[in-house]
């Protein structure tokens, strides 16, 4: 749904005082907190997934036992009168934050969301692009949820908001376009003077499988928020082309099961095509990634689980629905630094029988759950610990995997899997996959050094692997590749004394955290070694975390798909002054790096 401005004030005010008596009426243990684990963020539930304790968002709708015991809520929601979907109160503690996002969720896409004030203070400010309003007690208000968004409370006092969400319907489209013509005075509907009776909830949420003509409403609403770009052109262009043979695979099948192997062999083509246009590294006018908006409002939603979306379960789980966590069993994880050749192993072990990825970089992926992503961590980097892997994020994170894995042959997952699974942003993530997935299986990735910092020169000078372009507080090029901690001590260096940091940086940290773990757990390859022998490395490592090979490889591995120049061990003595000039920013990591490597691959041969 669309608005033309960050924020629209609607003519219609309600009594804050009998809101905040109905907020106050309830019980301490109606609040549970935030599933985003954001500090003084919590939230009493009002309108879920057929009224259960539940934060998910898909599912018929209907009240839980605290909007029952919420006569005047109910009123409210009535005199609106549109098609409710989840709805809560909201609290943020005194001196909280909502961090700066941008919702992408295909049901932010679909749902407008009121707030009204119920509880508030002066110090709570609520920004929307470029645009910082106070919301008074009892107001009404909605806003555009596609750009930047972040909420501070700056007072001695909890701020609560009821926040309703709906797709629409009853008096908002009068509403809008009255506070669109700001000529209507706000009119104020008080306690008992509208009945409850009548209260609509949404049934249907999320599509079965989506229909091309949805797909193209969602292609129209991106297309509109992208600037001339040859590059991006070709990417929608793609996905135009898909969108058309989605059509046709429609008209042949509908939603009949009959049709879920062509549906997703349709969905794998789309993401490598992307992938390999530099979808990833497309950005909208709002700086969010191309890839990751199509991810949200199509791909993820295009093709649900057979028979499992939108429903929820009361008793014990049965296997096949039990916590998407527990369905990634021993999940295996790649880790190295950036351009240290992870690309070239992942697509090479991905071959292996049995085994299960998302075909991409999870880049998007990760740093969606809320919480992850480093603007809402006040841009500290992309490490994570396991006081991040809070249940709620867990669940999620594992969900958002399963729902796009497929093995070799392009088939999705069913039932518990092997899952493989890397980005380079994940040498700074293993403690919070740990804590997630204690029986994962981390796959250390050692590369010469000097070959690593010529081709992550050769990413930041490329352009194609900006990360954080608009990195706040950052006066260098465009941020590329991972965000290491500390990344503000380098403001002012040279680019090649950046890199060396970053390199360094993240090699002191993945190999502390891999030491933490049992050696069993760990193993190492190298990175010449898997160019010059790939069929006995991969006849080596894939036993070594529990798969199989069948594949025969040929004495040359094809090139990764993110692969800027003919690898040659000798590049980097190109510049090599420049590499010798940066030697002692990386010098004692890289000691460390050779010894952790060789240690490994030592044990791993005595124990075989």
């Amino acid at each position: 749904m669309r608005l033309t401005k960050p924020f629209l004030k609607l003519p219609i005010r309600f009594d804050s005082d009998a809101l905040a008596a109905e907020v106050r009426a309830l019980p301490p243990s109606a609040w549970t907190p935030h599933p985003t684990g954001y500090v003084g963020n919590e939230a009493v539930r009002l309108v879920t997934p057929n009224g259960q304790p539940t934060d998910n968002i898909e599912g018929p709708m209907t009240p839980t036992k605290y909007l029952q015991s919420c006569d005047y809520v109910r009123e409210i929601m009535a005199e609106i009168g549109g098609v409710w979907g989840r709805s809560r109160f909201m609290g943020l503690g005194a001196g909280g934050e909502v961090p700066a996002h941008i919702d992408t969720n295909y049901y932010w896409r679909t749902h407008l969301r009121i707030h009204i004030p119920v509880i508030t203070n002066p110090g709570v400010m609520f920004t929307c692009g470029d645009e910082t309003v106070h919301m008074a007690a009892g107001e009404c208000w909605i806003f555009d949820s596609f750009r930047w968004h972040e909420v501070h409370n700056k007072g001695s006092e909890q701020r609560i908001h009821l926040v309703v969400d709906t797709v629409g319907g009853g008096l908002l489209p009068e509403l809008m376009k009255a506070a669109e013509a700001g000529t209507s005075k706000p009119r104020l509907v008080r306690p008992g003077e509208r009945s409850s009776e009548g209260l609509v909830f949404e049934k249907v949420n999320s599509p079965e499988v989506m229909s091309p003509w949805e797909m193209r409403c969602h292609l129209a609403f991106i297309a509109e928020q992208v600037d001339s770009n040859p590059l991006m052109a070709a990417a929608l262009e793609r996905v135009e082309q898909f969108i058309d043979s989605w059509a046709a695979t429609w008209a042949r099948f509908g939603t009949d099961d009959d049709g879920r192997s062509n549906y997703s062999q349709l969905l794998q083509e789309l993401r490598r095509d992307l992938t390999s246009l530099g979808g990833e590294q497309l950005l909208l006018r709002n700086e969010l990634p191309l890839f990751l908006v199509l991810e949200q409002l199509i791909l993820q939603m295009a093709l649900a689980e057979s028979g499992q979306r939108g429903k929820t379960t009361n008793g014990p789980r049965p296997a096949a629905d039990r916590p998407f966590k527990d369905r990634l069993d021993r999940p295996i994880f790649i880790v190295s630094t950036p351009r240290s050749g992870s690309t070239l192993l992942y697509e090479t072990l991905e071959q292996a029988p049995g085994l299960y990825s998302i075909g991409v970089e999870s880049h998007w992926l990760i740093e969606d759950v809320p919480g992850l992503a480093p603007a809402e961590r006040g841009w500290s980097s992309n490490r994570l610990t396991g006081a991040d892997a809070t249940p709620e994020r867990a669940e999620r994170l594992a969900e958002a995997f399963y729902r796009q894995l497929r093995d070799r042959d392009g088939q999705p997952a069913d039932g518990a899997v092997r899952m493989l699974e890397k980005t380079p942003k994940n040498a700074l993530r293993v403690p919070f996959f740990n804590a997630i997935w204690p029986d994962a299986t981390f796959i250390y990735l050692y590369r010469d050094a000097r070959e690593t910092l010529y081709s992550m020169m050769e990413a930041w000078h490329s352009g194609g692997f900006r990360t954080y372009p608009q990195l706040p507080g950052w006066g260098g090029p465009p941020w590329s590749l991972l965000l290491v901690p500390g990344w503000e001590r380098l403001n002012g260096m040279q680019l090649p004394q950046v890199i060396a940091h970053q390199w360094a940086i993240t090699t002191e940290q993945l190999i502390g955290d891999l030491e933490q773990l049992d050696e069993g757990r760990v193993q190492a390859i190298d990175y010449q070694a898997l160019l010059s022998s790939p069929q006995s490395e991969m006849e080596r490592l894939a036993p070594a975390v529990g798969l199989s090979w069948d594949r025969t490889l040929g004495n040359t591995l094809p090139l990764s798909k993110t692969t800027l120049s003919q690898p040659k061990p000798d590049k980097w003595q190109r510049i090599e002054p420049v590499i010798q000039s940066i030697w002692p920013i990386v010098e004692k990591a890289d000691g460390r790096a050779k010894e952790f490597f060789e240690r490994r691959r030592a044990r791993t041969a005595a124990a075989a």
